[in-house]
């Protein structure tokens, strides 16, 4: 089976858990590869789902089912989440990166597909987990690197303040069209940006696309994997000279 079928066979047995049991289910954590061909095969049969990271703008995805009688507030009023908040504070003399966290948990035989997005900040990191593993890292993590570490479960996601960093960029593009816009808010040649396009490197609201032509709306989010990622939020008009401009916020 491809990658994509074996992503496909798992979406199906998880629809089925969630009709036979009337309740909540769930995958593990989806790369933004996933989540794109997961949207277009849950679209695709009017499949009931929330796509959730934990945190605001989460890169790393869960696909959560919903039963029928479940909308999307059930999801964020149900106190039996399937992923929690992890804080991993360190001791004041390391200095860790993303790399650090990371290869430590997986030291622990952790595979990637169990965790989200791991936010570093200067007293430590906060991840998301699923729950199934959240309380072995909390008795096992105790180190990073040469440092060492407290690991533990926090209440909600609703306590983690996420700072969001950003530079705002006015852009000018001749179109809409996808290797335009690429090229503009991502400063690459064209001829790159058509390659990142059409190696099916770009997502525009997390939905993969390998068409140089497609026309990008405005308040679009665009993800070039390895360049990172902008949100349109405004569309500035035309110029005298015909030229369509628009600003972006670029996450740094």
């Amino acid at each position: 089976m491809t990658e994509d079928e074996l992503l496909y066979a798992v979406l199906d047995d998880k629809i089925r858990e969630c009709e036979n049991n009337n309740y909540l289910s769930n995958t593990n954590f989806l790369d933004i590869y996933q989540q794109s061909k997961a949207i277009q095969y849950l679209q695709k049969f009017h499949i009931k789902h929330v796509l959730y990271g934990g945190f605001d703008e989460s890169e790393r995805r869960i696909v959560i089912f919903l039963p029928d009688y479940a909308d999307d507030d059930f999801l964020f009023e149900c106190e039996d989440l399937p992923i929690v908040p992890l804080r991993i504070d360190k001791d004041n003399f390391s200095t860790l990166s993303h790399r650090d966290y990371l290869g430590a948990i997986m030291g622990l035989g952790i595979k990637r597909e169990m965790l989200g997005d791991i936010l570093i900040d200067a007293k430590g990191c906060t991840t998301a987990a699923v729950k199934s593993v959240a309380k072995y890292l909390c008795e096992n993590l105790i180190s990073v690197g040469r440092g060492t570490v407290h690991t533990h479960i926090l209440e909600s996601f609703n306590t983690v303040k996420t700072e969001e960093k950003f530079e705002t960029k006015r852009c000018f593009v001749s179109s809409m069209r996808a290797d335009s816009v690429v090229s503009s808010c991502f400063n690459l040649s064209r001829s790159e940006a058509v390659r990142r396009i059409t190696a099916g490197e770009v997502y525009i609201n997390g939905i993969q696309i390998t068409k140089i032509d497609y026309k990008i709306p405005f308040d679009s989010k665009v993800v070039v994997r390895g360049k990172g990622k902008v949100l349109i939020t405004e569309d500035s008009g035309i110029t005298k000279k015909g030229r369509q401009t628009f600003t972006i916020k670029k996450y740094i």
